[in-house]
């Protein structure tokens, strides 16, 4: 196990060399999925898994969803377009930050406005977005405004365990559901749950960058976090489901 982590620990060395990484991890380097699979993939999952016996056409776009999820749309340029989307302009437009977004509601406006107008893909891949936002304020540096990149120099401690070990822990979720009608709330709750957990989290590199070396208070931390945020992404995305059900 200390081998694979360590073996993981280069590989995340190795792509922040030659690339920024989001925060948590996405699925920006498809050669890697045998070896890491993506963190957004991981909450993402959790949360359409849990739901699609309620919504069964999630299972229809679960792909394009998760798909949404792995984009990086924050303060830095990209390239190309999907489902129609030219995405540099929609991160323009939505505010993209380097905690997340600050127009998470416009995100939502968008898939709605695309869910209605029955171009699906478009819409679920949209909702993968602001999934995405979500999830982001899910890491203590996001969630406190520590401004980093996924450079060998900048990246951040947590992200860099989190990548290395996805070991959720869902017994010690603390927090209800508080029911929004509106799903792009969650994204403002998520911030305040993550900095409520680690209301001293204002320095990356004072945080450990393995496990081998982690601290249990750190180790305890990454799993609650993994586990809380997929926990809030599943609480988005009902809220989000039940909106398109009426619309």
């Amino acid at each position: 196990m200390k081998r694979r982590h360590i073996a993981l620990a280069a590989v995340f060395a190795a792509i922040s060399i030659t690339s920024p990484v989001g925060a948590w991890d996405s699925a920006k380097f498809k050669w890697l999925t045998p070896i890491i699979h993506p963190t957004h993939s991981y909450l993402t999952e959790y949360a359409i898994d849990h739901l699609v016996g309620k919504f069964p056409e999630l299972g229809t776009y679960r792909a394009v969803i998760i798909e949404g999820a792995n984009q990086e749309l924050h303060e830095l340029p990209v390239k190309g377009s999907l489902y129609g989307i030219d995405l540099d302009k929609k991160r323009i437009e939505h505010k993209g930050t380097n905690a997340g977004s600050d127009d998470v509601p416009g995100w939502w406006t968008d898939a709605l406005a695309a869910y209605q107008a029955g171009n699906k893909p478009q819409a679920y891949f949209l909702i993968g977005i602001m999934l995405h936002m979500v999830e982001d304020m899910g890491v203590p540096a996001h969630a406190n405004g520590v401004i980093h990149q996924g450079t060998l120099t900048e990246f951040d401690n947590f992200e860099a365990m989190a990548l290395q070990k996805w070991d959720p822990d869902f017994k010690d979720v603390n927090r209800k559901d508080p029911a929004f009608a509106d799903p792009a709330k969650y994204y403002s709750f998520s911030q305040d749950w993550t900095h409520t957990d680690a209301p001293g989290y204002h320095d990356r590199d004072s945080f450990s960058k393995t496990w081998i070396t982690a601290s249990e208070a750190e180790k305890a931390l990454v799993r609650n976090r993994q586990g809380r945020t997929a926990t809030v992404a599943l609480w988005a995305l009902n809220a989000a489901m039940k909106l398109l059900a009426k619309s």
